[in-house]
């Protein structure tokens, strides 16, 4: 199946041999690779706090959904990736105050470690529309 690679406006450029996101022309699925607390020009944003970098992580996913052509009810599915699990309930308020009553599938995990020792929260997301 062709996929075009989803980009949004304002965010900086992957650090890695991967796209921000990616759309399945034939089905209209966007896959949305893990998003993290960074801004436009890649500063961490909420420094040392869960809830502050859970809610960029969520405006950087509101991007691409945007930029795919999509919303964010269009959201099947996340996965978070934690690197402390005690951190659940706070980033639990923030995935409510983004997703209202839009309740996605979603799977948490706690990893060692993220991709800068800075980072506390990953997400990825996958929209069906």
């Amino acid at each position: 199946m062709p996929s075009e690679v989803v980009s949004a406006a304002g965010q900086p450029e992957p650090d890695g041999p991967f796209a921000p996101a990616t759309l399945a022309t034939g089905s209209r699925i966007l896959s949305i690779s893990g998003q993290v607390a960074h801004d436009q020009d890649g500063r961490l944003v909420g420094g040392d706090d869960v809830v502050e970098q859970t809610r960029q992580t969520l405006r950087n996913i509101d991007a691409l959904v945007q930029a795919g052509g999509a919303t964010r009810s269009d959201i099947a599915r996340i996965t978070v990736y934690l690197t402390d699990i005690c951190d659940r309930a706070a980033v639990a308020r923030a995935r409510e105050e983004y997703f209202g009553y839009h309740r996605p599938a979603s799977t948490l995990v706690e990893v060692s470690a993220l991709a800068f020792p800075e980072l506390r929260v990953e997400i990825d997301a996958t929209c069906i529309f």
